[in-house]
């Protein structure tokens, strides 16, 4: 089975999407699937995955308006696309996801397309009206006419169904990496961050944007600092424009000096980020499924978020918190686990536990092989 991938940027700071194709794709390889993914030229010009090849383009105007716009990118789909046997597609903005459709029906190739929040109330505000546009001219068309939609929460599911888009669809999550640091990276980190050394750590990891619920969760640790003094907020992650309100609401509140803001994080770094903290908190206001909230629960942490982040399994499984967004939900939550730390512990067993059992890449990439194989057989994309 040769499977041809697509996303816009293979670069950690472009988020989840990235982190999907990496992930998957190299799962998929290792079960004997040819993988091979086109992207565009981002800050890292696509980073390697063992086993697939990657192809990357220039993009060129009107890419601000309609991104990964590539004429050399829509070529190649046009003339090598009939060599895969599917096409799967990672975000639905993108005009790579609208080339790569045209390509299919070209072609006779399934085309599988995953919605991962997209079509979520808070998503669709962010500009707003270029999306409506874009919608109606184009996306309507591809999820109505793709042989399959990719939901990764069953609340998408039922959001896809509610919009009254007519592709089948399936629900398949997200899934993890089960990677361990290296020993001496905790140590290494916390030498470049001394505050956090003997200190109860409340860990956000992912984009500095208000989308995730930055300002609550400032909010929410300016509350519970005077009660918990010797917890510290770490923030890691690049800024993606709410740094600045975040540093103003920490600021104001006098906690701005009990905060550590390092960046993105990768590699061994971010897993010992991880390890230092006592607790994990997405207080996100629209969410399609958290690759940050899975690698939290990898590592054993106990995880507060938003009902907005779709993944009541957590409550479900005693493994953390699943509280409405709002500031006082979100501090009660923070405070039971910082007040008792056997609880913590206890939600982090299940939540790793829970993780191994369903979402590593290797069970997620089992899940498409069986999707793929079925849309194969059943000959679609004519």
């Amino acid at each position: 089975m040769r499977v041809l991938h697509l996303v816009s940027c293979m670069s950690p700071e472009y988020g989840g999407p990235a982190t999907v194709a990496r992930g998957l794709t190299a799962a998929l390889v290792q079960q004997g699937v040819h993988c091979e993914i086109i992207t565009t030229r981002g800050p890292t010009d696509g980073l390697p995955v063992p086993g697939v090849k990657v192809h990357c383009f220039d993009t060129e105007f009107p890419a601000p308006f309609w991104p990964t716009y590539s004429r050399s990118m829509k070529r190649f789909l046009d003339a090598q696309a009939g060599g895969f046997d599917l096409i799967y597609a990672c975000e639905l903005m993108p005009y790579m996801t609208w080339a790569a459709f045209r390509a299919s029906r070209k072609h006779a190739l399934p085309f599988v397309l995953r919605v991962t929040g997209g079509l979520g109330i808070p998503a669709l505000r962010i500009k707003k009206f270029r999306k409506w546009i874009y919608r109606r001219m184009l996306l309507d068309d591809i999820l109505n006419s793709a042989d399959a939609l990719q939901a990764v929460t069953q609340g998408e599911a039922a959001r896809i169904a509610e919009l009254g888009y007519k592709a089948p669809t399936f629900v398949i999550p997200n899934g993890v990496s089960l990677d361990e640091a290296d020993p001496s990276a905790r140590s290494e980190f916390l030498a470049s961050c001394p505050m956090l050394d003997g200190k109860r750590v409340v860990l956000f990891l992912g984009r500095l944007h208000r989308i995730k619920g930055v300002d609550v969760l400032a909010r929410c640790f300016a509350t519970v600092a005077g009660a918990f003094p010797d917890t510290v907020l770490l923030v890691a992650g690049p800024d993606d424009g709410a740094r600045g309100e975040m540093r103003s609401i920490l600021g104001e509140a006098g906690v701005l000096d009990r905060t550590v803001f390092t960046g993105m994080l990768t590699g061994d770094r971010k897993l010992a980020a991880f390890q230092c903290a006592d607790l994990f908190v997405l207080p996100s206001y629209g969410e399609g499924f958290s690759s940050a909230v899975l690698e939290a629960m990898a590592s054993g942490l106990p995880v507060v978020i938003s009902e907005q982040c779709n993944f009541p399994e957590v409550a479900g499984h005693g493994a953390g918190f699943v509280v409405p967004l709002d500031d006082a939900s979100v501090c009660g939550a923070i405070g039971k686990l910082l007040s008792d730390p056997c609880l913590g512990a206890r939600m982090g067993r299940n939540g790793q536990r829970l993780v191994k059992e369903r979402y590593t890449w290797q069970a997620v990439a089992s899940s498409m092989i069986a999707c793929y194989r079925t849309l194969l057989h059943k000959g679609k994309g004519s």
